[in-house]
């Protein structure tokens, strides 16, 4: 991993991942439109993702660890993190716009705190609480009127609810089951590499590995481009897990939606709120609250937790 990278705060690169995985997701658009079937085109993505990283790793005498505990790590998360989100993602983008795909990755943050706090039977730091619900306001305000207009695609909704809910369990397990001392970019290496040995079976057994010439060739170099971009967030992503959990990484979904909001108005003319720049502020409060970077007084908490103690 690059020094930069390594000096950067964990806060500036969840804003990075954010970026890249708006990034992504419009270019997913272009795919799912296009008609480039979903598991095809995940399995061009993660093989280019894979073999960049890979490259990356033998350039600098280095390969991904093998064994039990390393195994579990690459089909956990990749299933979890990559394989399924990643056609759920390419499935509903045919149907339902960027902004409101991204609008419900906020509630990765929600969800991950709860799958979090039911597995350790305990409440998290209650700042963390209070900076993901703040965040949530954010969010809220810059997506709402996005909303309105997709609600009749019920659905396409319920299954596009599914990639949070999936992604929040990701979380949670990178978190728990990550190998002490492993190298990052070699994780994320093993993890897409095995994927692409999950999903190349399912595609020869259902005949889709053929890629039909009548598909727009703008769609493959989406995929391609989709790839490289994954290589990059993926080991960003391990970095980033390196250093915190899976609730404080998870915060990632909601500089992903605004810039998938932002690159879908400006690719696709999807309309974008007025109300924008003050979620933005919302969202940077939030995300400051929950890494501990802005501290609430003491006071202030002693009083919300009071509150919640009466009020269960």
């Amino acid at each position: 991993m690059p020094s930069m990278i390594q000096r950067a705060s964990p806060t500036m690169l969840i804003i990075l991942i954010g970026l890249l995985v708006g990034v992504s997701v419009t270019l997913s658009k272009l795919v799912a439109i296009s008609g480039v079937p979903p598991l095809l085109a995940l399995f061009w993505q993660v093989a280019v993702a894979s073999t960049s990283l890979l490259l990356v790793l033998l350039a600098g005498r280095t390969r991904p660890r093998i064994g039990k505990t390393y195994i579990v790590y690459y089909l956990g998360a990749g299933l979890l993190g990559v394989s399924v989100p990643g056609v759920i993602g390419y499935v509903v983008l045919e149907h339902i716009s960027i902004g409101f795909y991204s609008a419900l990755m906020t509630l990765a943050p929600m969800f991950t705190f709860m799958v979090a706090a039911f597995i350790e039977k305990r409440m998290l730091p209650l700042n963390r609480l209070i900076g993901i619900s703040i965040g949530f306001v954010g969010i809220s305000l810059a997506t709402a009127q996005g909303l309105n207009g997709n609600l009749d695609a019920s659905f396409w909704i319920l299954l596009a609810l599914a990639g949070p809910a999936v992604l929040a369990l990701g979380n949670v397990f990178r978190s728990r089951a990550y190998p002490s001392g492993a190298n990052p970019t070699a994780l994320a290496a093993g993890t897409l590499f095995f994927q692409v040995v999950l999903i190349a079976p399912a595609l020869l057994l259902t005949g889709q590995f053929r890629i039909d010439p009548a598909i727009n060739p703008t769609a493959l170099f989406a995929v391609l481009g989709i790839g490289l971009i994954s290589a990059l967030s993926y080991a960003l992503t391990f970095e980033v897990q390196r250093r915190t959990d899976g609730v404080g990484f998870s915060q990632v979904g909601y500089f992903a939606t605004l810039f998938g909001i932002t690159f879908g108005g400006i690719a696709y003319g999807e309309e974008i709120s007025p109300i924008f720049a003050v979620s933005l502020v919302f969202l940077f409060v939030g995300l400051a609250v929950t890494n501990g970077h802005l501290k609430l007084p003491g006071k202030a908490l002693s009083s919300i937790a009071s509150s919640t103690a009466d009020h269960p």
